[in-house]
């Protein structure tokens, strides 16, 4: 697995966390973080400790948000039906949801578990810091945390205006792309109103206005 170094931010200095982290800043004029292709998450995931890469594929295959992700418990996860639930505690509306999880991912984090010896009521993401003296399972990763090792690996691919947010975005994108009705990604994505979906997914101009060029051709024939 490639280092990932800790220096080399392209967003500059920018505004801070109140830890003193950066804050993930973002690559176009409407302030959305930057979408990725199948491949840049592959490589992005293969620049990340275990635990953050298997995070990073949780949050893409689930499309959720960091805060929904890195706070699961082991009890979220049902790996007889292959069933995330986000619990209505921490979801940004307030209600619970489901959703299904990649059958690799599932394997990923079953294995990532048993090996940590983890119990029901356990974070699956927990903090391993050397200055505290919780156990593991027993304390979530912070966002700040993620957002720095997440942010460094972006980096280190070359993706501007990669952040936390990517992965949710991209999976949308990717559904929308492959020809899903905006309401059946609203029961993946968990968005109450249409409107706020919109606002996730990204549509390239270029690729739009070369659709409907091919589609004057088909009119043509």
């Amino acid at each position: 697995m490639s280092s990932v170094p800790t220096e080399g931010n392209p967003c500059g200095p920018g505004p801070r966390t109140p830890t003193g982290l950066p804050v993930m800043c973002k690559s176009n004029r409407s302030g959305q973080s930057a979408t990725i292709t199948q491949s840049q998450l592959e490589l992005f995931c293969s620049n990340l400790p275990e635990k953050y890469s298997l995070l990073a594929e949780l949050m893409y295959f689930s499309a959720g948000r960091v805060s929904e992700i890195r706070t699961i418990r082991v009890r979220n996860l049902n790996f007889t039906d292959g069933m995330l639930t986000l619990e209505k505690s921490t979801t940004k509306t307030n209600t619970t949801r489901q959703v299904p999880i990649h059958p690799n991912t599932l394997q990923h984090l079953k294995s990532w578990i048993s090996h940590n010896q983890l119990k029901d009521s356990d974070f699956v993401f927990f903090t391993e810091s050397k200055n505290t003296s919780f156990k593991a399972g027993e304390k979530p990763v912070s966002t700040q945390s993620v957002d720095q090792f997440f942010r460094n690996a972006f980096d280190w691919i070359g993706v501007k205006g990669g952040s936390t947010h990517s992965l949710r975005r991209s999976r949308l994108t990717h559904l929308l792309k492959k020809g899903w009705d905006l309401r059946e990604i609203m029961i993946i994505s968990g968005h109450k109103t249409l409107a706020a979906l919109q606002q996730y997914l990204h549509v390239d101009q270029t690729e739009t206005f070369s659709k409907y060029k091919n589609l004057f051709e088909e009119e043509m024939n």
